[in-house]
């Protein structure tokens, strides 16, 4: 299981900000989020073990909503 602040971690690292830059009620893709990124990502977590899929989190565009969709996990 990821805990948030490993996935605010790993999100900031993609996006190349700070963790506490991220604003947790805006869009990822308005913070910079793109596919690319974001397969990026899926693919990390699901090397470590995460069942995480990509349309889920395209879908639920804000941090909020993806902590909890992988804490699900």
């Amino acid at each position: 299981m990821l805990t948030r602040e490993t996935i605010l971690a790993d999100i900031a690292r993609i996006l190349a900000v700070e963790p506490d830059e991220l604003d947790p009620a805006a869009s990822l893709v308005d913070q910079g989020l793109d596919s690319v990124r974001l397969m990026a990502l899926v693919e990390q977590w699901r090397s470590a073990g995460v069942d995480v899929d990509f349309v889920d989190l395209a879908s639920s565009a804000d941090l909020e909503q993806w902590v909890a969709l992988l804490q699900a996990q």
